[in-house]
Parts: C-alpha cells; structure tokens; sequence
C-alpha cells in the first residue's frame, strides 16, 4: 500500500493585468501513515528525524519494520521522498502480522512439465506499476533479473561484492571488472551467484501490503561454470574500456515471478533513452546517520538516472585522464542519485514503452569516488555495442 497523497498549495497563485502567474512559493504534500489517523508530510529521509529513528540497518531487516518504511513511501514524486510525523516520532513503526494472508501468485507455467516442450518467458516483463523514484526501496519482485555475486577469500566468509543481470536461464552479464584483476585479489573468486533475492537478512523474503503478504520463493545460489571476460579489456586500465563479462551458470535457473532474465537492446539502432533505471545492493546513504551511513544495503533499492551528454561526461573525465569511447555511456550527475560502490556490474535499464520491457542498456563501470556527486556522472558500459559478442557467447 503506497502513502496516498494529495497536495495543499500554501501560497495561492494570483493573476495581475498581464496575465502573467506569480510563482508558488511553497507547496506542502500530504500523505498518510500506516497506524496513524493524522496526515503526515512527504519530505526527504534527511529532513525527517523521526524516519532516521527507525530506518537503520539493523532493524530493517524486520519484516514488520521493512514493510512499514515501504509503505511511507511517497508514491507519484521523483525525489526519493518518504512521509514524515508532524509530530517527533512516529506512533507505531510496525505493520501487524496478525490475520496476514500470503498472496498466492500466479507463476509462469512450465510448459515442459505438461507436455515435454519448453516455451520461453518473455525477457524485460515490468510488474504492472513501472515507476521508479529517486532512491527508494524497490518492490519486491522488481527488476527480477537482478543478480548478486558473492565471493570467497582463504580463511574469510563469503560476501558479496558485485551486481550483473540474468539474460537467459543459463547466463548472468556483468562488468568484467567483477571477474578478473583487484577484486580477485581483494575478495577472492567467485563463488556463487544468487538470483531471486531482496532482503539479505530473510528467506524468503516478504513484505506486508494491506492484509497480505508478498513473499518470494526463496533464494537460488548457483555455482559459476565457466567466466568469460571481454578479450579486449585491460584491467589495469584507467580507462576501463569493454568493462563487460558473463558467467554461464553451474545449471539452468527456473523462471519464476521473482526470477526473469532482462531483454539485450536490438543491436544497430542508435537509440539512447534519456531516463535509466538502476538498481542493486551497494552502498547507500539512505540509512539513518549515526547508525549505519554509507554501508551496503541489505534491501534491494533502486533509482532513477538521466542520461549525461557523451562529449560533455569526455569533458569532466579528461580532467582524469580519463577516454570514453563509444562503448562507455554516462549517465547521473545529479545530487544523491547514484549507483555506488558494491553495485559495480549491476545493470542500467531503460523501459521501451512499445516492447513493453526492461532493456538493457549498460553496466555498472566506474564513476566518482563520492557517489551522488553534482555534475559528476557515472561510467557504465555501453551494452549495444556488445551485443553480438554476447550473443555469441551467451549461445542467444
């Protein structure tokens, strides 16, 4: 359930002889608070002390807590904002799990268990809502094609370390800095990739909406069979060029509401969407100050980016000694929206509105040490100029 909002604007507009509109000076947005009969305000998570009480990485991990901050989520606002108490605090921070319902949903029907044929799932399907606001906590079966990598190191436990993206049941594409160079060295190989998961802390997972709840089926960790990087990729490279990889999977993962494999853009035509989509488990301010700030997320969370001019991103990263080519896309530059370290392969997705699908439009490469940063835009590769490579690799 979304926070339901209406807006009151404070100061009226008035018309003068030239029929011109004074500016509004400010507009207050209302919304409502799970357990709470007064209307609260939408405001950023930062401006609001009573959502950074109850929003640390700890306790988020509570399915009654998580489903809660979700549902103070300011829905309709691209700027990441979250419903605020008028007064110090909120009243009940919970969301009962008393008389709560598992929906039951509709899975994708595995033909080849009826009749021994198998018929392939749609690539890039959206949920029935494609909206995706600044930072804010992804739906649980958003971007179903999201996947983690987790890596192992002698003597220490396994931890994630970067994002990628399922393209079919057999194959996950990433930035080849997550397979080979400093990351070996610094995380060890990698060990396992994880599809179908959101909340690091359960499984499966859930998330209480109105008087049922949402749950996936639970994770699915499949061992690497075979790592390709590109071949021309350097990884001492300041440059970072052809920053892109696959790893084809130990066995075949099954398709299901929460496992999806994204579409590859259609190689050759030109086409570059001005709005992209992010998403991941990296690092991330949202959390509370004070009690866990710039630490990896534990909640699948997501973004939107523009598109950052290619000759002006050149411009800024010169500066580096820094040369994009036309396999290098930027896109972000703008205050708190960002991908960020621990999301380095995760996908760049742009929505194609006649296909009706997710697109995958670049990876996660490199960008400015302080995430979020003005002006300063985030590298990804760019994923139409390696479609055939992958293709050919991948078996597609």
């Amino acid at each position: 359930m979304r926070s339901l909002i209406s807006q009151l604007i404070i100061c009226a507009l008035f018309v003068i002889e030239t029929h011109q509109l004074l500016p509004i000076w400010g507009v207050v947005t209302n919304c409502t608070i799970p357990n709470e009969s007064e209307m609260g305000e939408c405001e950023l998570p930062a401006d609001c002390p009573a959502f950074q009480d109850i929003n640390d990485v700890n306790s988020i991990g509570n399915v009654s807590r998580l489903s809660f901050v979700s549902q103070l989520q300011c829905s309709g606002l691209a700027d990441g904002k979250i419903c605020c108490p008028r007064r110090g605090s909120y009243a009940n921070p919970w969301i009962s799990m008393t008389n709560i319902t598992k929906r039951v949903r509709n899975k994708p029907v595995s033909v080849s268990q009826r009749v021994g044929i198998r018929v392939e799932v749609p690539c890039g399907e959206p949920d029935y809502e494609v909206q995706v606001n600044s930072g804010e906590i992804a739906k649980i079966d958003d971007f179903p094609w999201m996947a983690m990598l987790i890596y192992e190191k002698a003597m220490n436990p396994v931890t994630p370390g970067c994002g990628g993206a399922l393209i079919s049941r057999s194959f996950v594409i990433t930035a080849a800095h997550c397979l080979t160079g400093p990351i070996v060295h610094k995380k060890g190989a990698l060990k396992i990739v994880r599809v179908g998961e959101y909340d690091i802390h359960n499984d499966p997972d859930c998330v209480v909406d109105g008087q049922y709840a949402d749950c996936t089926d639970g994770i699915i960790d499949v061992k690497p069979k075979r790592i390709i990087v590109h071949p021309d990729y350097k990884a001492d490279s300041v440059s970072q060029h052809h920053d892109i990889g696959l790893i084809e999977l130990d066995q075949p993962v099954e398709f299901t509401t929460f496992i999806r494999h994204i579409c590859l853009p259609d190689k050759g035509s030109g086409k570059i969407a001005t709005k992209f989509s992010v998403c991941g488990w990296g690092r991330t301010d949202f959390f509370s100050r004070g009690k866990g700030t710039n630490v990896p997320s534990p909640i699948k969370l997501k973004t939107s980016l523009p598109y950052f001019d290619h000759g002006k991103c050149s411009e800024i990263y010169q500066q580096q000694r820094l040369q994009l080519i036309n396999g290098q896309i930027c896109a972000g530059g703008r205050n708190a929206r960002d991908t960020c370290s621990g999301d380095s392969g995760s996908p760049l997705m742009s929505f194609d509105t006649k296909k009706a699908a997710w697109i995958l439009s670049g990876l996660v490469s490199m960008g400015p040490q302080n995430c979020g940063t003005v002006g300063k835009p985030g590298i990804y590769t760019n994923v139409n100029e390696y479609v055939p490579w992958i293709k050919s690799n991948a078996h597609l």
